[in-house]
């Protein structure tokens, strides 16, 4: 089925072209109660939300493609549609906090049912459900724990397993995430949908320092993918996102993500020469009458990475990073730490030398302008790194061209690093 053009959620005077400045422009762009984006949002919980969306033609078409009987066996993400083999390098010992989680893990065991028990176990690391996580409100593959169905002593006791398996600034933004979450919920009369705690917790394999095992935790705007061999571990595929891009009211007042992977691949891009900024340039238009039919949906717009996309054919493009002077190639290194920060720092080193391995092989592509207001994308590519940031149109904000306030970031390992099968196969 072909994608739709819109999603399907348009009201005549939706604004064009909404202010993008550094001056929370969120507020100027807050559906109406009576918009078809959120009416009667406040009714709903996160199921009959799902079933809603499924009566208007666009979400009806991004349900079904996440929907579970449609996931695809997995390959491998790839530049060329063939799996490169051995460029996963781990050390037998990364500093892993493997026993912090086994701890924390047993904790959040204690305090749940027998019901709940049988619940959040969903298979093994290798099973396909492992990869059924997505990034939308829409509630389409019921499974595992959903946290806000549970009492909050289970949100805590998994929020805890988050924590020690991430460093502190990683799990400060995951926690941003959430709470960004619920602002968009108070913002919209949704707080049933879109809360603190609307995200799935899930438990593969069996706990162990020395078989692999993992879980996942996914939502609106959060996904991640964790996985555990002995002292080693993987994160990836994860998605990370936001609307609005920052909190301005209330206890969390000041809260902004992303800002890193924002201002500094702008700085970048803005300092490139300009034959490498031509280069790196894709395309100056940015809607799906300037690209080519599959590199943009209303959903996905341009990011390619997303879910379902485990087995995409993605190709080296824009300008070869070994071309930039060095400082400019710091700054990919910058982008490439800012993406991956929710890494213990132990483990971030190790990765953090694999892409350095890798800087010859890697591409920075660019789509859209530059200037200090403009909305963009960009991506960092490389045969162990796949990096993309995205501002998009409003799903619940109005907005109908992308703008600054809302973000997608995806972060995913080419060639089967991914759900940590090339840590499985090492």
């Amino acid at each position: 089925m072909a994608a739709p053009q819109t999603s399907g959620y348009l009201q005549s005077n939706d604004p064009t072209k909404p202010r993008s400045d550094a001056a929370v422009p969120f507020r100027d762009i807050i559906p109406s109660p009576d918009h078809p984006r959120i009416a009667g949002i406040e009714n709903h919980d996160a199921l009959s939300w799902c079933e809603s969306r499924r009566q208007i033609e666009a979400p009806a078409w991004l349900i079904n493609r996440l929907e579970k009987k449609n996931l695809e066996p997995y390959e491998g993400f790839t530049s060329d549609g063939k799996v490169r083999e051995r460029l996963y390098e781990y050390a037998k010992d990364e500093g892993a906090p493997t026993e912090e989680v086994i701890e924390k893990v047993k904790e959040l065991m204690q305090v749940l049912s027998v019901e709940e028990k049988k619940a959040v176990h969903c298979g093994e690391i290798t099973d396909d459900d492992f990869r059924l996580w997505s990034n939308p409100e829409l509630y389409m593959n019921p499974g595992g724990l959903r946290l806000d169905e549970c009492s909050p002593q289970i949100q805590t006791a998994i929020h805890s397993v988050l924590k020690a398996s991430t460093s502190p600034q990683g799990y400060e933004k995951i926690l941003g995430c959430c709470l960004t979450n619920d602002f968009l919920g108070h913002l919209v009369n949704g707080k049933k949908i879109l809360n603190e705690h609307s995200y799935n917790f899930r438990l593969f394999g069996t706990p162990s320092l020395t078989s692999p095992w993992g879980y996942t935790f996914f939502g609106h705007h959060l996904c991640l993918n964790v996985v555990f061999l002995g002292k080693r571990m993987v994160i990836g595929p994860t998605f990370m996102g936001a609307e609005p891009d920052r909190i301005d009211e209330g206890p969390h007042a000041g809260l902004r993500l992303f800002r890193a992977e924002e201002l500094e691949s702008l700085k970048l891009m803005q300092s490139l020469p300009k034959e490498l900024q031509d280069k790196a340039t894709l395309s100056k238009g940015m809607d799906g009458k300037s690209l080519p039919a599959d590199r943009w949906n209303p959903f996905d717009e341009r990011h390619l990475g997303g879910a379902r996309q485990d087995n995409r054919v993605v190709p080296y493009e824009g300008c070869p990073v070994s071309e930039f002077p060095p400082d400019k190639q710091q700054s990919i290194i910058n982008l490439f730490r800012a993406f991956n920060e929710y890494y213990p720092e132990s483990v971030l080193q190790q990765r953090l030398a694999l892409f350095r391995k890798h800087m010859n092989e890697t591409y920075f592509a660019w789509i859209g302008e530059f200037g200090d207001e403009d909305p963009y994308y960009y991506r960092i590519h490389s045969p162990v790194a796949f990096m993309e940031l995205d501002f998009h149109c409003g799903i619940f904000l109005t907005n109908t061209t992308p703008a600054r306030c809302h973000i997608h970031t995806v972060n995913r390992l080419p060639n089967r690093g991914d759900y940590g099968r090339a840590l499985i196969a090492a």
